[in-house]
């Protein structure tokens, strides 16, 4: 006889009970059964009456008793000593507990304890342990039902500053201690764990609190199973990126500047109308999953920051090997993601902790860049990623500068000087694609930090002998195909210092625009303005909670008037034509260039 079926003749044959009346507790239940003379009679605690009615089902197959004990378990309102009791005699029926008692087990592993006494909460853990020591197919159902304790009731309001209040901090080292246990005593629990919380991990869409409990639980268990560090920060950071492309910036920095006297992320029910957007499957509010994500980036800063840093100070040996264990994660997750905002700035925080961490990850972006058998346009990203670290990073050395520009100018040279040997240069943006990216890293460099590049002689000799003039007016012509702001910038700094001199080459060029039409892969035919992409990873951070991590670390665009006063009024006519066809103003032209289409240079 089933659960259900039993339910429903049960219901037949007794009166049922008002709706209105307080549910009825274990023991209220067991008395009931004890006087209706249809049904046995048993006792709690301390009888074996438990054993018997699990010993006679295992024995038919089916048992009344045994289906009402289930349902009793499930519906009925247990006390503290009600579970305990019920624990207590499943323990001593461990052997009994195989596959054909599985709805037994699962109703017992449901049961509240996570915030109950000590007397339960020991009483659980002992039966669980033995449980998993016993039957170990009961493991994979175990693990989800724990794992599912890391969500949060819907109720449940936001950890004030990201803080667990100290109730929440009892409650999960209870499971915590629990966890440790069956990590270490149950060899497939580990498996079974990583698959359970990749499985259950909140979707991107929904509430806050839900990923910052999820993600912070996942952080506690990396206090006493360190071998899991890096599945499950692979795990946090392949949810953080889809969060990230789901939070477009642009809606971010529009609220930012519509908001600037309130809280970024003060929601109410007119800003979340607006803001809502429908996709295939669901509604998703684009400003609630921004605070989302700040937050659970702000616990995630907060995490590389405590681990690598102890009471007194940079612990080397400890930031060593979380940066080994991160390189993988943003080799694999961060870098072929194309257009993050927020989420590659683990990277950025880790290089300013150290000199020698920030240039060991600029090496590996530059193996990578030099590397043939890497895909071109992730030796685009990750030239890029040279870039943008080096004019954002406050914490960059000039030595470090001036030895990546000379790393960048002797590439391109040899890149050039290899094209010379040839009788017809192809300078199609698709055949040179890396070689263009190269050249416009420099340029953007040369651009961003020229102030801590002139400031004397030896300087300006060592940007002489980068010999950039050569590059500009080779056959190549790499100012056609990079960005027009990172040009414009390029050729004032140049000019200026006599570096180089780009504008008979630029006014030839915008002369000379003609699109590329030609057919993909996929037959498509397809329009390019051959022009690059102007993505540069380290772009102004705008979430606000965990951007103050960034804040002090971080190189904002210094904008002068000497820069540009070297551009000639036809090229500044020229802008201002370019900006009116596109819905600017002449007095608007600096706001043109926000984040994502530029490298932050503004125009006068």
């Amino acid at each position: 006889m089933s659960v259900k079926s039993s339910r429903r003749s049960s219901s037949k044959s007794s009166t049922p009970s008002s709706i209105l009346k307080t549910p009825m507790t274990l023991r209220s239940r067991i008395s009931a059964i004890e006087n209706t003379p249809s049904k046995v009679r048993f006792v709690l605690p301390h009888s074996q009456k438990v054993r018997s009615i699990l010993e006679e089902f295992s024995a038919q197959g089916s048992s009344r008793e045994y289906e009402q004990l289930i349902i009793m378990i499930r519906d009925a309102t247990l006390t503290n000593s009600d579970i305990s009791a019920l624990l207590k005699e499943a323990t001593e029926c461990i052997t009994l507990l195989n596959q054909n008692l599985r709805l037994f087990v699962e109703a017992l592993v449901s049961v509240e304890w996570i915030d109950k006494n000590e007397n339960v909460v020991s009483e659980y853990r002992a039966f669980i342990v033995d449980l998993l020591a016993a039957h170990n197919y009961h493991a994979k159902m175990v693990i989800d039902k724990l794992v599912r304790l890391f969500l949060p009731s819907p109720t449940e309001p936001d950890w004030p500053d990201g803080i667990p209040t100290a109730e929440d901090c009892g409650k999960y080292l209870n499971l915590h201690t629990l966890f440790n246990v069956l990590l270490a005593i149950v060899p497939m629990c580990k498996e079974l764990f990583y698959s359970s919380v990749c499985n259950q991990f909140p979707y991107y869409n929904k509430p806050t609190h839900a990923h910052e409990l999820y993600i912070h639980n996942l952080l506690w268990i990396l206090e006493y199973q360190p071998t899991l560090r890096p599945e499950i920060l692979r795990l946090i950071f392949s949810k953080l990126v889809i969060m990230d492309v789901n939070a477009p910036k642009e809606e971010i920095e529009k609220y930012l500047n519509s908001q600037q006297d309130e809280d970024i992320f003060s929601m109410d029910d007119d800003s979340k109308s607006i803001r809502t957007t429908t996709t295939a499957f669901t509604n998703v509010d684009r400003m609630a999953l921004g605070h989302t994500l700040d937050v659970c980036l702000d616990k995630m800063f907060n995490y590389v920051i405590n681990e690598c840093h102890n009471s007194e100070g940079l612990n080397w040996e400890s930031t060593k090997k979380l940066y080994l264990d991160m390189l993988p994660i943003f080799d694999d997750v961060i870098l072929k993601t194309y257009s993050l905002h927020h989420v590659q700035y683990v990277m950025f925080l880790m290089s300013s902790f150290k000199t020698t961490l920030a240039e060991a990850f600029l090496n590996y972006l530059w193996k990578k860049v030099c590397n043939l058998n890497v895909a071109p346009i992730l030796r685009q990203a990750a030239v890029n990623y040279i870039a943008s670290l080096i004019a954002r990073g406050s914490f960059v050395p000039l030595g470090m500068i001036k030895g990546t520009m000379q790393q960048l100018a002797e590439w391109i040279h040899s890149y050039i000087s290899a094209q010379d040997g040839l009788e017809y240069v192809n300078s199609d943006l698709r055949v040179h694609s890396v070689f263009y990216s190269v050249c416009q890293a420099l340029f953007y460099i040369v651009a961003f930090r020229y102030k801590d590049l002139v400031h004397s002689k030896k300087n300006i000799i060592f940007l002489e002998s980068l010999n950039m003039s050569k590059m500009v007016t080779s056959r190549l012509n790499p100012l056609k195909v990079c960005q027009p702001a990172v040009v414009q910038n390029f050729a004032a700094v140049t000019r200026k210092y006599q570096i180089a001199y780009c504008y008979t080459v630029m006014e030839h060029n915008s002369r000379n625009v003609l699109p590329t039409i030609y057919q993909d892969e996929k037959g498509t035919i397809v329009v390019s303005n051959n022009v690059l992409d102007a993505y540069y990873p380290f772009d102004p951070y705008l979430l606000v909670r965990s951007g103050a991590k960034i804040r002090s670390i971080y190189k904002e665009y210094e904008e002068t008037n000497e820069e540009m006063e070297e551009i000639d009024m036809k090229e500044t006519e020229a802008d201002d034509f370019l900006f009116n066809e596109s819905g600017g103003s002449g007095k608007n032209k600096s706001h043109q260039f926000s984040y994502g289409s530029s490298p932050g240079f503004k125009f006068k």
